[in-house]
Parts: C-alpha cells; sequence; structure tokens
C-alpha cells in the first residue's frame, strides 16, 4: 500500500506531501489546477522517460519519492533478487535533473530505471488512456481470460515447458545444419588427413634437413678441410701425432735424470688421447661430407613438401599435425551424430507431446472460463447504465506452427493453442464489434472500470490509480461508478482523480488540487480536506462557482448516502442546479 507521496520541483507542483488512507483516496480540482502532475509523477515511478522541462523552473531537479508498506511476498522476493534490504517497508525516489538525467532509488540503493519500473509496477497500476489502449489490443485479451481463470501459474508452467521446447527445437536444428555441412565437407575431411599422413611429418624434421641441405650444399669444401685437418694430425708423416711421439720420448729422458719433469709426461699422454679423439672424428665425417647429389635432391623434394604443407594448414609443421587432428576430431563428431540426433529427437518428441497436453489443457480451462468472464463484464456494464449491452469472448483461430518430427500437428504459440479476442455490443441490435472499434469513451472507461472490480479480488497489485474513470460519465452512472470503486476499494487501495462529486462522496479520503499564485511564482496546492472542507469542495463541484444552501445540502445528502452505501445501502443521485447534464445517461 502506497502511504506517502512526496513531489518536489514537478512542473508547478512546488513541494507537496500527502500521507494517503487505504481504500478509496480521491483527487477533485478544477481544470488546470495540476492533477495531472500526480499522474506524471506515478508514472515517472514506474519507469517512464523524463525530460527536462518537467523540472520546476529556476530549480536543479524534481524528485518523486514514495513509501510502500505492507509488501507483497512476490515484491519481497524481488527486491531479495537485487539485495536491497526492507523491513517490510520500501521507499522509491526518481530524480530527475535539469540536464535531463534521471537517477533511481530503491531504499536509498541506486538501481537501474529497468529495475525501478520492475518493481513499481507490481506495488502499484495507473488505469488511464494509456490502459484503454492496452484494453482494446486483442494481443492482451487473453491474458485477462488466464488472470480471470485464475490460470496464472498454470500458463507459467506452459510457458517454461514451451521454452524448454524451443530450446531443444533449436538444437534440433543447429544438428540438422552441422550434418549437412559435415556430410558436404566428408571427402575433404578425408583427404586433409590421408595427404598429411602420407607425409610422416616430424615436428623439429625441417630444422634436420636444412641443416643437412646446407651440409651436401658446401661437401666440396668440407670434405676437403676435414682430409686436411685429419692429415696434419695423423695421416702425414710429420703428422702432428707422430711428431708428439718424439717429444713423448724426449720428456721420458728428462723424468730419468730430473725428477721435476715426472708429471709432464701425463700431461703430454692425455693431450695426445685428444688429439688422437679429434683425429678419427675428422676421419669419421669424411664419409658424412662427401658429395651426395642424390640425397640433396631428396632434401630439396622433401623440404618442398613440407613448405606446401605448411602453406595449406598453417605456418609451421605443428599446425599442420593440428589441423590433421582437428579433420579426425570432425569426422568423430559426424560419426556421433547418429547417436546425438536419436535421443535429440527422443526427446523433443516427449516435450511436444507434454506442450500440446499442457496447451489442450489450458485451452479447454480457457474455453470454460469464457462464459463466466462475458456474464461478469455484462453485469458489471449492466449496472454501469449498458443495461442491454452485450459481452463476447471469442477464440479465434491461430496459424499451426510445426515443429521438428511433428509430422503434420500444428504446435501451440507460446501462450497455446488459443487467441482470444473481445467484442462488445453497447445497444440492442448492434452486432458485437471488436472493442478497437468502440468509439465511446464512456462506453470503453466503463468496460475496463468493470473489469478491474472482476480482477481485483484475485490481483496482486496493492495500489491502483485511476485516471479519466469518469470521461463520458455522470449523473446515475457516476454514482455507480462511485459504488464500484468504493466496493473495488475494498480489495485494494485506490487512488482516483475525478471531476464528478457523485464519485468523490465515496471517497476515505478527499484531496483538493487547487493552483495560486504566491509572490510572483504559480504553485499548485494539495490538501487534504477535513469533514467541513470536503463538503464545501463537493458543493463546488455540484453547483461550480455559485455556491447555495441548497447545493451544500445536496453535498451533505451525497456524503450521507455513500456512508450509508458503504453498509450495504442504496444511494441516490444528486446533480447541482448548474449540472443538468449530468443527468444523461451515454447511449
Amino acid at each position: 500500500m502506497l502511504t506517502e507521496l512526496r513531489i518536489k520541483n514537478l512542473a508547478i507542483l512546488d513541494h507537496v506531501e500527502l500521507l494517503l488512507e487505504p481504500g478509496l483516496n480521491v483527487f477533485t480540482g478544477e481544470t488546470g489546477a495540476g492533477k495531472s502532475m500526480i499522474v506524471q509523477a506515478v508514472q515517472l515511478l514506474q519507469g517512464a522517460r523524463a525530460s527536462d522541462d518537467l523540472v520546476r523552473t529556476g530549480a536543479a531537479a524534481a524528485e518523486v519519492e514514495a513509501r510502500f508498506e505492507r509488501l507483497a511476498a512476490e515484491v519481497a522476493a524481488l527486491l531479495a533478487e537485487r539485495d536491497i534490504a526492507h523491513d517490510g517497508e520500501l521507499v522509491v525516489r526518481r530524480v530527475v535533473s535539469r540536464e535531463g538525467r534521471s537517477r533511481s532509488y530503491l531504499n536509498d540503493q541506486a538501481v537501474t530505471m529497468k529495475s525501478l519500473g520492475n518493481i513499481v509496477q507490481e506495488l502499484l497500476h495507473l488505469s488511464g488512456q494509456h490502459e484503454y489502449q492496452t484494453f482494446l489490443a486483442s494481443e492482451n485479451h487473453l491474458r485477462i481470460l488466464d488472470e480471470f481463470a485464475g490460470l496464472a501459474g498454470a500458463v507459467q508452467e506452459y510457458r517454461a515447458g514451451y521454452q524448454r521446447w524451443r530450446q531443444l527445437q533449436r538444437q534440433w536444428q543447429d544438428l540438422q545444419q552441422r550434418r549437412a555441412d559435415l556430410d558436404n565437407t566428408r571427402d575433404f575431411l578425408q583427404f586433409q588427413i590421408q595427404e598429411i599422413d602420407r607425409a610422416r611429418l616430424r615436428p623439429e624434421e625441417e630444422e634436420d634437413l636444412q641443416r643437412e641441405q646446407e651440409r651436401l650444399r658446401h661437401a666440396g669444401k668440407l670434405w676437403e678441410a676435414t682430409r686436411q685437418g685429419y692429415d696434419l694430425l695423423y695421416g702425414d708423416k710429420q703428422a702432428v701425432l707422430t711428431r708428439l711421439s718424439d717429444v713423448r720420448k724426449s720428456l721420458e729422458l728428462l723424468a730419468r735424470f730430473d725428477p721435476a719433469w715426472v708429471g709432464r709426461g701425463e700431461t703430454l699422454q692425455n693431450l695426445t688421447l685428444e688429439l688422437e679423439d679429434l683425429a678419427f672424428t675428422l676421419r669419421d665425417y669424411l664419409a658424412q661430407v662427401e658429395p651426395n647429389p642424390a640425397r640433396l635432391e631428396e632434401i630439396e623434394q622433401r623440404l618442398h613438401l613440407l613448405q606446401r604443407l605448411k602453406k595449406k594448414y598453417g605456418p609451421s609443421l605443428q599446425d599442420v599435425l593440428a589441423a590433421a587432428a582437428r579433420a579426425r576430431q570432425e569426422l568423430v563428431e559426424l560419426d556421433s551424430l547418429d547417436d546425438q540426433e536419436a535421443d535429440l529427437r527422443q526427446r523433443l518428441v516427449d516435450l511436444e507431446r507434454q506442450v500440446r497436453g499442457q496447451a489442450a489443457a489450458l485451452s479447454e480451462r480457457r474455453q470454460a472460463a469464457a462464459p463466466a468472464l462475458a456474464a461478469a463484464v455484462e453485469a458489471e456494464i449492466h449496472s454501469l447504465a449498458m443495461p442491454r449491452a452485450r459481452f463476447f469472448v471469442e477464440f479465434l483461430e491461430r496459424a499451426p506452427q510445426f515443429g521438428a518430427g511433428s509430422g503434420t500437428e500444428p504446435m501451440p504459440g507460446p501462450l497455446g493453442f488459443d487467441r482470444v479476442e473481445f467484442f462488445l455490443a453497447p445497444n440492442p441490435g448492434e452486432a458485437p464489434k471488436p472493442l478497437s472499434r468502440i468509439a465511446s469513451g464512456g462506453e470503453l472507461s466503463r468496460l475496463v472500470l468493470g473489469l478491474k472490480t472482476i480482477l481485483a479480488a484475485g490481483a496482486g497489485i496493492s495500489t491502483n490509480v485511476f485516471d479519466e474513470v469518469d470521461t463520458g460519465i455522470g449523473g446515475r452512472t457516476a454514482t455507480v461508478v462511485g459504488q464500484k470503486l468504493q466496493r473495488l476499494a475494498r480489495h485494494t487501495q485506490i487512488i482516483c482523480i475525478t471531476h464528478l462529486p457523485q464519485i468523490a462522496c465515496f471517497a476515505q479520503a478527499h484531496f483538493r488540487v487547487e493552483k495560486q499564485v504566491v509572490g510572483d511564482r504559480t504553485v499548485t496546492i494539495v490538501q487534504k480536506l477535513d469533514e467541513s472542507e470536503r463538503l464545501q469542495e463537493l458543493a463546488r463541484m455540484l453547483g461550480g462557482a455559485h455556491i447555495s444552501e441548497t447545493t451544500v445540502a445536496h453535498a451533505r445528502e451525497l456524503l450521507q448516502a455513500a456512508r450509508q452505501d458503504g453498509q450495504g445501502q442504496s444511494v441516490p443521485t444528486f446533480c447541482g442546479p448548474d449540472s443538468a447534464r449530468g443527468l444523461q445517461i451515454p447511449k
């Protein structure tokens, strides 16, 4: 329930603080006094777009703040999802700056505009010309029927199953597309694998071949240098190792007569062994560096093959080998698609059967509820000066939708098999017409009020705001509208902006909206009326500028009759001396 509403610097609303009551709260005042700004404030709380022209001249920002108490479990759950702490109360605040920037808060925690709108729309509902257009749109009629029939839970369960089916259907389509793609590339994948496998690649092969190629290209020079080194060390008669043998003999003679030379012979022996090892290595290398044109050509052909493979499959041999691994994996996946397809097809068929069953059950319950809704709406609008109007709930054929594995049976849509549209025949002898073709605003406003009354008991919205509910009505019909608002207020808090005293007299709390000039500025004052002030306001609404004792007496009688109606007694209809047209009942 909305307990407090504070508006600051919103157009001509300078600073307004309202303490609202449970039940029916009405706002009255002259045309242009600023009542529409109350609605504008509500729309801002619901997340409506804001512009800088809403900010009062001279102010830096406009601000709207509302306090809600006795939060429903659904609202508490939404707050918990957003980690917003509360103790059963919620303060909602919207600030619009002069530059057009907007900030939103829930219990002083900054939130996005979307979060603000989602939360407030669960707390507060605005019924005005915009909502009337919502009721006119046929795509909303099925939702209204479901709400009346108490099918919200069943529809939510069905939609969850339908979304799972849609997800499986997309997986099925992706699988079929993947199969088609892989079937088209199977031969190519096999060719790639065979080409790479035939090459028998090694990751380091290219470097090894390039080194061997370099040796073979310079084999003559390498052979000559190796042979010369070998001869100098070992092969020639005057080779180093031969001369070292003579040196060893000299050292042995020195060591025989001078002990200081004993260890020198061992050093020479070690050096001789190393030089011998080097000589033998050179000898062995000679066989490797002999010119071999056939081997050089073989290496060059192999390197050419490696370059071609790298150009096709990647910049390195590792990339080429990885390409072969990927091709093998794709072939494995293709081979496994049969099992995947069989499993997915069975799951899809089972879920389709479940979704069709749920849709059929929903359709059956909707068909059963439709006459009851039509009868209930007719009862409401008959009491609202449309005594012979007829209301119809028509089920329209929907276009078939076919799903994978469904054969020729049509699949239901996101809301089931049904498409519903409301028809109205306001007067006898007229053919029923879709609501979208209703020309009378009065007829539409009464129909919306009737629907709201019917749906109120099961609705979760704690506060309903009615703007222009009195469009096109007056006299006896206005009294009946007031009675219905009073009864609706037993289930939900009502905030109603009205020009008719026959409605205002039923309020539990009455607020007057008045434009005044304070200094050189125009401001709108919103005042909660006490009993005497309320009597004077009703008299003004009955008699206009001239308030006589008669109009005051009529106003007093309206109040007394409204209180009696609240206790189950009837209410007479009164019109002031300047309100003769209020007796006319719209046709």
